[in-house]
């Protein structure tokens, strides 16, 4: 995951847990971003609310409509009318981007594919790491959720100190938190 991509990522979750507070740890750095107190509930989204569930039950989702793939992606946006999870796997030397909504939990646009070679050489070059590992997405996932004590709203590979891992930003209690966790260990 591009820092541009995982800075967008973060804005974005901030924006759809506001009111709540949140506070964004960048590798040791901590930002508070203060915004009205809300009750406890389904992450409150101003409007919307995103639906209760693991970001790994997405995951498991996806790898299940498309057998034989590997998710690499999870990311929240809401490039559109209503938030939506975007969650992109590998198959057989193509990607492909499946859009589920983000209170529903429901695929709003089923898989499209387009070829691995299409991609920039970094994310080429992670793929190729990623294919050699045994762990899944959904297992970072699972457990940056349980070190966060909330849910991932973005997951990705990410090159860091030479080696590849996963990144997870989980929100709780509008707090947001990035967990590394690092593959097969």
């Amino acid at each position: 995951m591009s820092a541009i991509r995982f800075a967008a990522a973060l804005i974005m979750a901030v924006v759809l847990v506001s009111p709540a507070s949140a506070a964004v740890s960048d590798r040791g750095r901590d930002t508070e971003i203060q915004a009205p107190a809300v009750s406890p509930s389904d992450e409150p989204t101003g409007p919307l609310t995103i639906a209760p569930g693991s970001g790994a039950d997405l995951i498991r989702m996806v790898e299940r409509k498309l057998p034989g793939a590997r998710v690499y992606d999870l990311n929240l946006t809401d490039e559109g009318a209503v938030p939506w999870f975007e969650v992109k796997a590998y198959r057989a030397g193509q990607v492909w981007s499946t859009m589920i909504d983000a209170a529903t939990r429901r695929i709003v646009r089923s898989p499209d594919a387009k070829p691995a070679s299409d991609l920039d050489p970094e994310t080429q070059r992670d793929l190729g790491d990623f294919r050699r590992i045994k762990m899944k997405l959904s297992e970072a996932v699972v457990i940056a959720e349980q070190l966060g004590g909330g849910r991932a709203v973005s997951a990705g590979l990410h090159r860091g100190e030479d080696k590849l891992v996963f990144v997870v930003v989980v929100v709780s209690n509008g707090t947001l938190k990035e967990i590394i966790v690092e593959p097969d260990k």
